[in-house]
């Protein structure tokens, strides 16, 4: 029997009878909706769900899209994301998309637990982009714009999702095309310091400091990796993600930390290191060197961070999908870009290899 969470007319966005595409609620919604979609089209795929007992078309057809295609994973032949495309009716609207491009989130059951399981530790330790899921999700957006001739296309994923969505996004940024792109409580790959209750603030903040200065000094250090990690950031900053998280979510919530934290430094020598740590990690960094070529997904230059600050009852129910269409959501909105090192150098030596 399907779960009611799957059922659109029990816990869809039912409210949103006509979309407004200049209101960025809205978008959020369809978006948020898509993914679903997603998500359920692998759970009919798997029990055998198809013409009127599918229940995945439902997420989709209100807000007038069609899925054209679907991406399978090649090692256990799962639907991880699709391709929809928007019926525009004429003439179209200038904010709505063509097509939106989407990543289902960790399926925790036993059909997915071991592929999608293996890929989560890949977000963690910054292999995403060396996994065959992430290559075929680069290769159908890239496709996708070249058949169509088109750059108008949204990237949207939850969770292990939002990290494919990121990373794809970025490596396309890098050629100074910026996707509009909605990243659903995506993993945060580091272990932050308020997971450590029994630390105080002053030692929390003495270790944060270390290892701020731990991770900026071996950037620095190793002036290839540093220079590589300065122009990546540079290319990237025009690149603003929509990121939404919830502070009860311990996946997602450092993000809230991550963007504070390098804004309060901003204009501070440690921030100046800060700017560095930031933009790297010693996986990263480390990872150069050895020519690994590793990608954090959880480093973003820019974001609009949007916060959904209504308590839910469980942390699975402030990761979840479900709480970015809900109508009595009480969201805060903090866009915060990055600042070009510039004064650092009159700081910090250059380094001779």
């Amino acid at each position: 029997m399907a779960s009611n969470l799957d059922v659109f007319e029990i816990s869809g966005p039912v409210h949103l009878s006509s979309i407004d595409w200049s209101c960025p609620h809205d978008q959020r919604v369809v978006a948020a909706s898509l993914v679903q979609a997603t998500c359920i089209q692998e759970k009919d795929r798997e029990n055998k769900r198809a013409g009127s007992e599918a229940l995945a078309p439902a997420w989709w057809q209100p807000f007038h899209f069609e899925c054209i295609e679907i991406l399978i994973d090649n090692h256990d032949s799962s639907i991880f994301g699709c391709i929809y495309k928007f019926k525009q009716p004429f003439p179209a609207h200038p904010s709505s998309p063509r097509f939106v491009v989407t990543f289902r989130g960790t399926l925790p059951d036993r059909r997915h637990g071991f592929q999608d399981g293996f890929l989560d530790l890949c977000v963690i330790f910054g292999g995403i982009n060396k996994t065959a899921r992430f290559e075929t999700a680069l290769d159908a957006v890239q496709k996708l714009m070249t058949d169509y001739n088109t750059q108008d296309i949204w990237l949207a994923g939850h969770s292990l999702g939002a990290s494919i969505a990121t990373v794809t996004g970025k490596y396309i940024a890098k050629t100074n095309i910026h996707l509009k792109t909605f990243l659903f409580n995506p993993p945060f790959a580091s272990i932050p310091l308020d997971w450590f209750s029994n630390l105080d603030n002053k030692l929390k903040e003495r270790l944060r400091i270390c290892k701020t200065i731990l991770k900026g000094g071996v950037s620095l250090f190793m002036q290839n990796q540093r220079k590589k990690s300065l122009d990546e950031f540079s290319k990237l900053a025009a690149w603003t993600p929509y990121l939404y998280v919830n502070p009860g979510d311990p996946i997602s919530a450092s993000y809230i930390t991550y963007f504070k934290e390098r804004k309060e430094k901003e204009g501070k020598i440690i921030g100046y290191v800060e700017q560095v740590a930031t933009r790297t990690s010693l996986r990263e960094s480390c990872s150069g060197v050895l020519s690994r070529g590793s990608e954090m997904s959880h480093l973003l230059p820019s974001a609009s961070l949007v916060v959904n600050l209504k308590k839910l009852k469980s942390w699975y129910e402030s990761h979840g999908i479900h709480q970015w269409w809900q109508q009595d959501i009480c969201l805060e909105f903090s866009d915060h870009h990055y600042q070009h090192e510039t004064k650092l150098m009159h700081f910090i030596p250059h380094f001779k290899s």
